[in-house]
């Protein structure tokens, strides 16, 4: 869900600066682009996807209550 989301970001910001480039307001993408991976950098060098990343990882892999581990000899 997460990725699908960046994507769309991604095409409203092309398609938005398509029409700013027609309004000869072209750098206002560019900055807006800037910012957006500018978080995204930030957010990879500071550790909270990884995180994050981990944090979904262990939810998926924990075990039900109800099941016991088998010992395999």
């Amino acid at each position: 869900m997460r990725q699908f989301l960046i994507c769309v970001t991604i095409a409203v910001l092309s398609i938005g600066s398509y029409w700013l480039y027609i309004k000869q307001l072209g750098a206002i993408p560019f900055l807006l682009l800037s910012v957006f991976f500018f978080y995204k950098a930030y957010d990879e060098v500071t550790g909270r996807a990884r995180k994050r990343r981990e944090r979904r990882q262990m939810g998926s892999s924990i075990a039900p209550a109800g099941k016991k581990a088998e010992i395999i000899t």
